[in-house]
């Protein structure tokens, strides 16, 4: 996915659900912050996970029907929305709105801040967020340390510290 297109996407979200703000939450966050890095990283990604709020299930519904996964907006342009449910927010790292990256052109609209995004996919655990997490510890400009420091202050319980760290020391040391 591109920039212009995850614009294009928040943008036809705004139109459609007449919310007050939408956060972009998944791997698509990181066009906010590097789009020249990530647009490589992400050409294979045609959605876009967004928290709309207020959001409820009749509006959740009528998004998916106009921009959702098999609608003919998605199939116009190749990319579509995938709406969250406001329960997300519990598997973010704490203070994730104070650091919220601004979406360009697109008024309440922002993005999860890098270093969140990768705490959140390396708890995730799936190959593809993992090889996501080594693809942009190579490239972005902030250190190992900054990475750990995020990880640190992310509240894990006891077996999930576990998974989280070694998975890290397994893309860290690869």
């Amino acid at each position: 996915m591109r920039l212009s297109a995850l614009i294009h996407l928040v943008q036809s979200v705004r139109a459609v659900a007449q919310c007050d703000q939408i956060h972009v939450l998944g791997s698509g966050s990181l066009l906010a912050s590097f789009p020249e890095m990530a647009e490589p990283l992400l050409a294979a990604t045609y959605d876009a996970d967004l928290l709309v709020e207020p959001c409820d299930e009749e509006l959740a519904a009528v998004v998916h029907e106009a921009v959702g996964e098999g609608s003919l907006f998605a199939k116009r342009t190749g990319y579509h929305a995938d709406l969250l449910r406001p329960n997300i927010v519990e598997s973010l790292p704490e203070d994730w709105r104070k650091r919220l990256v601004p979406l360009e052109s697109v008024p309440n609209a922002d993005a999860l801040a890098p270093l969140d995004l990768m705490v959140v996919k390396l708890r995730a655990g799936r190959e593809k967020d993992l090889a996501l997490v080594q693809a942009v510890i190579r490239e972005a400009p902030f250190s190992e340390a900054e990475f750990r420091a995020r990880l640190n202050a992310t509240t894990l319980d006891e077996r999930e510290v576990v998974k989280v760290y070694a998975r890290l020391e397994k893309i860290i040391r690869g």
